[in-house]
């Protein structure tokens, strides 16, 4: 749906195979400008996982709980809406930040 808006955004079994192991995937977004967004903030408390996500030197944006508690249709419409907020944030942090986005729309930095 970002791609439709002209958003230069990847979605991740577009590139890897679904079955890709977390800590793959970051080895393979280090030293790009990707920002990683998921909804999975277990990455960053399992331990190989967290450490390749650091190592990856990419920024990542999680969302909190909310998230999951919407349906799909919900999540394209905030996803929308909030967009010029992730991307500013995005572009304002330094690359290896990471960041929580609240329902509201704020991001808070997260220091794992």
């Amino acid at each position: 749906m970002l791609t439709a808006l002209g958003v230069d955004a990847v979605a991740q079994r577009d590139e890897l195979p679904e079955n890709t192991k977390d800590v793959a995937l970051f080895a393979f977004l280090a030293g790009s400008d990707f920002v990683f967004i998921s909804q999975d903030k277990r990455q960053l408390t399992r331990i190989a996982e967290a450490r390749e996500l650091k190592n990856a030197g990419i920024s990542a944006i999680y969302f909190e709980p909310f998230w999951n508690r919407l349906q799909f249709w919900d999540q394209a419409t905030w996803l929308v809406k909030h967009w010029r907020t992730i991307s500013q944030f995005s572009e304002a942090v330094e690359r290896g930040t990471v960041g929580a986005i609240k329902q509201r729309g704020k991001i808070h930095v997260i220091n794992f």
